[in-house]
Formats: C-alpha cells, structure tokens, sequence
C-alpha cells in the first residue's frame, strides 16, 4: 500500500486510539519488547508503520521519534495528522538518503563515522537526562508554590496599564529644534493651567490618531510603546501628573497620567496553577543541573600543543590565520 494511502488511513485510528487512552502504551517503557525478532530489514508486518519503495518505517521508530517531542507538546503533535504525516516523510527521507550512504559504505569513512557517534551520544545524553529528571524524588509543588508566593509576590503581579493622554509635536513638518521649542512652550502653557491640555491636544497634535482618539490610550502596557515614551508614560504616580517633553523618532510628547490599572498580587487560589507549574519546573530543574554538576567536577583539561595540532589541521604548518594564542 503506498506512504500516502497508509498515513490517511492511521491518521484517523490514531487519534481515536489516542482519545480512548492508549496514548500512554505507546510511550511506555518496555516499548521496545514489542519491536519484531525477524532479521533486519524485513520487519514483521505488524511492525511496519509505513513504506515507501523499499524503505520501511517501524512503529518502534516511530515511537522513537514521537519519544523526542518534549511531553507537553506530544499528545497535540500527534493529534495534528498533517504533522504526523509531515514526519513520517521526512523520516522515511532520511532513512532512504542513509540507506544510499551505506550502499556505498559511507558509514565507515572516519569523520562520517565520528559524526554518527557524536549524533548517537547526544541523542542517548538527551533521552538518559530525561530518564533521570522523570524519576526525580516527589515533591510537595503545592506547598512550593505557597512558599515561592510569599517569599517572591513580586512573580506573581499582575500586569500594570496606564491610562494616558500626549500631546505629539513631530518633526515631519518642522525641525527638531523648532519642535522641541514648541514643545517646551506648550508644557509651560500646562504647567500654568493644566486643564488646557484637551485643548492643545486638539490645536497642535501630530498624531495621526488624535482625531478618533483626542490624545488618549486608555491600556497601555510596557512593550506596546517605544521605550522613551513608556519610561515617561510609567513614571508618572499621579492621575493628572505631567512629563517633561520626551524625545522619540516620532518627535517630542508632553505626556498626562490619567489613571492606573493593574499590578496588583491576586490571592494564591486565583495563582495557584501558575505557581505549581513554576514549582514543579524550578524543582525539576534544580534537579537536572545537581546531576550535571555532581558528573563535570572536574575541571576542563586541554593537554599542552593539543590546541596547535587541531590548528594545524586546519589552517596548515602557518598558524597566522589561526585564531588566540596558536598564532
């Protein structure tokens, strides 16, 4: 049956396997007892997921592939036939470009060789430092969490917004000079009677959006503006309270704070998922890095001319375009 017809076909029993729960069976750990005793190259029909020419793709295979998407993401992968589709062809490729690579004994030239190692080896590092972390001691994450919450409330803020009203003088139409002298005059205008502010919004904006907006934004959050501006915007305590004219590409802005919103730190009830999840991945990840640090203790030994012979290998017996100390 030809790769497209058997993918269609999987596709459809696939998600529904998966929906009745037998997603877990295939991650399992002793899924390699099922792969076939029968001699390489000609795998058991049951085993077979897919075929393409001469070139089969082993549900074992696929399951080792599937077993590299990070688990939080695997169940959705699968779930996307097109993405399974996808993969099974770029896997039944790259079996097939391999397959011309050993027909030709291409495995055995050294550096080839010494690729396919370092390929194997960052591959069973990956996997083995993923059994390691999954078979961490449990944890209480809740009460993680709790401590985490009180200890660092700071994480745990609610995005802040500020309501503001600005007044553009570009510099499209005028000089940088003559802007920022129009701006400066305006903001003394202000500072003496604050509540012209509408009115010179109306009479001297530059800003494209003046006419629908008269000058305000009522929810703006940090990284929604240019930086000069959202330093200014964020900077001002009072509702009513007014910058100094602020320099951006855009010109200069006499900006007013009329109110704040947000930053505030909710009860742990309505964090409390964040906060376990944070628990759960800092734990982990604590746990990962001990384990790395208690294998690389010791230092990084590189023997004396080691670094000039690697070198020369490349750059030749004249080392000047050799990089560092070698020269």
């Amino acid at each position: 049956m030809p790769a497209r017809f058997l993918m269609s076909a999987t596709r459809t029993v696939l998600f529904l396997l998966l929906l009745a729960g037998g997603s877990k069976a295939l991650f399992a750990s002793d899924v390699s007892d099922t792969a076939s005793d029968t001699p390489a190259g000609n795998p058991d029909p049951a085993e077979v997921f897919a075929q393409q020419g001469d070139i089969t793709l082993t549900q074992q295979e696929l399951d080792g592939s599937f077993s590299a998407i990070p688990e939080a993401q695997r169940l959705a992968f699968i779930r996307d036939g097109g993405k399974v589709d996808q993969l099974v062809a770029a896997l039944l490729k790259r079996k097939a470009v391999a397959a011309d690579a050993e027909r030709a004994d291409f495995e055995n030239d050294p550096l080839v060789a010494a690729r396919v190692r370092l390929a194997a080896q960052k591959e069973l590092a990956e996997a083995w430092l993923e059994h390691v972390v999954s078979t961490a001691p449990e944890a209480d994450f809740e009460a993680l969490a709790r401590e985490d919450y009180l200890v660092n409330r700071e994480r745990y803020k609610s995005e802040e917004f500020v309501d503001v009203s600005h007044i553009l003088i570009g510099t499209n139409d005028r000089s940088e000079e003559e802007a920022k002298r129009l701006a400066t005059s305006l903001h003394g205008w202000l500072e003496k009677d604050p509540a012209r502010f509408d009115e010179l919004v109306e009479k001297y904006s530059d800003d494209p959006e003046t006419s629908d907006t008269q000058g305000r934004y009522p929810e703006v959050g940090r990284g929604q503006t240019v930086k000069a501006f959202e330093r200014a915007a964020f900077a001002l305590q009072e509702p009513g309270a007014m910058s100094q004219p602020v320099k951006t590409q855009h010109g200069y802005h006499i900006i007013r704070l009329n109110g704040r919103s947000g930053g505030e730190i909710p009860p742990f009830e309505e964090v409390s998922e964040q906060a376990i999840e944070r628990a759960r991945y800092e734990y982990l990840e604590g746990y990962r890095q001990r384990y790395l640090q208690s294998l690389l203790q010791e230092p990084i030994v590189i023997p004396d001319g080691a670094v000039e012979i690697m070198a020369k290998r490349y750059f030749g017996e004249d080392l000047k375009g050799a990089p560092g100390p070698v020269q």
